[in-house]
């Protein structure tokens, strides 16, 4: 493991406290699992140092991370109010005004653009935004426990009900594009466009803590079966395994576990980075369940101390350690979740014997004394 430089070209000195910038959108920008790790560790707080030794990735691997989320406006660096422009890049031309656009029906199924018109054309015109997820929300021939649904006295209005009861209709995965709301044919953008849209929509932990009746066990299997959905139709599976994409014909394979854990695990990125810290957990629980690998564990971790939940912090940090029980960082990350959870004794013990272990980083080994130092002062008290 290579120590931190301290200075990182195109970033400055890694005792600097980068924050990420407020108009940052990971999504549009293309940002990988990894880059959203490393950015969701940046808060404004801790040094660029820190984050580069608590990311459980090689350094130099963090460090080209940092400067990728860097160039591409994602980070500021302390005092600056904007995302700083990617040198040698000219400076963005604002978008030209939208054409008005038809008012969009309440009920029944909203009718979409031609997909010709949506993929630009030669005339050298900007086309038309992406239309929204469509679904039939008018209901047609509703059941009875449907038209009770409707009726209940829940906290969620009238659209949001008719959206979870229209998906619920075609759970079953058989039509995935119907599912997503787009027409067959589309392109990846737009179903990715569709996904996003619909997730913040229909996200249980949108809802939580809120009246739902029997709503409250049909978002979660409808948000599932959006996010398969997606996947086959992104043909994910599928490029796992190096094969070419047939997501959208009957000879497409289903997800293997450890893919649908690594799509939990991402979404899981995407929740924290947003903010959403205890949906982020949520999901982090379902990936480890599925396949408990130590990146998922220790990302979990993080999440779990950042959100003040340290015993689920001491969960995972217990099963990461195990997994790696010579790794200092691991044992680093396991003696802050003891500390968190007020068992200031098991930190320490932690702490000594992670010094114990070789390590070829005098920075990581320096904050293991750091913190073996503040350890023992809050036992001293």
């Amino acid at each position: 493991m290579s120590a931190v430089p301290a200075e990182i070209a195109g970033v400055g000195s890694t005792q600097q406290k980068l924050r990420v910038s407020p108009g940052f959108d990971p999504l549009k920008s293309g940002v990988g699992p990894e880059e959203y790790f490393v950015l969701s560790r940046i808060d404004g707080k801790q040094t660029l140092r820190d984050v580069l030794l608590t990311t459980g990735l090689p350094v130099e691997r963090a460090i080209a991370i940092v400067t990728r989320l860097r160039s591409i406006g994602a980070l500021l660096l302390p005092g600056e109010t904007a995302p700083a422009a990617t040198p040698g890049k000219a400076t963005p031309t604002p978008p030209r005004p939208r054409p008005p656009t038809q008012p969009i029906p309440t009920t029944g199924r909203v009718p979409t653009q031609p997909l010709a018109t949506r993929r630009g054309s030669t005339t050298g015109t900007v086309p038309p935004p992406i239309a929204k997820p469509t679904h039939d929300l008018s209901l047609p021939n509703a059941t009875a426990a449907e038209l009770a649904a409707l009726s209940e006295s829940v906290e969620l209005t009238d659209a949001d009900r008719r959206l979870i009861l229209a998906i619920a209709r075609i759970a079953d995965g058989r039509d995935p594009h119907a599912i997503l709301g787009v027409p067959n044919g589309a392109d990846a953008r737009e179903l990715k466009r569709a996904y996003f849209l619909l997730s913040k929509e229909i996200h249980p932990d949108r809802y939580y803590g809120k009246r739902l009746g029997t709503f409250a066990q049909k978002l979660p299997l409808v948000f599932e079966a959006t996010s398969r959905a997606y996947a086959r139709l992104t043909g994910t599976g599928d490029r796992a395994r190096g094969t070419p994409n047939h997501a959208t014909t009957s000879t497409d394979h289903p997800q293997t576990p450890q893919e649908y854990a690594g799509e939990l695990f991402e979404r899981a990125c995407q929740l924290e980075v947003t903010g959403d810290a205890m949906g982020a957990m949520k999901l982090f629980a379902a990936a480890v369940r599925v396949d408990p690998q130590i990146r998922y564990l220790r990302r979990a971790t993080s999440c779990a101390l950042a959100a003040g939940q340290p015993k689920s912090a001491l969960e995972y940090a217990k099963k990461a350690h195990a997994m790696a029980p010579n790794d200092p960082s691991s044992a680093r990350l396991l003696a802050a979740s003891f500390r968190a959870a007020g068992k200031l004794t098991d930190a320490e013990e932690v702490l000594v014997m992670a010094m114990a272990i070789k390590s070829e980083n005098d920075t990581l080994g320096a904050e293991l004394r750091n913190d073996l130092a503040e350890v023992r002062r809050l036992l001293a008290q």
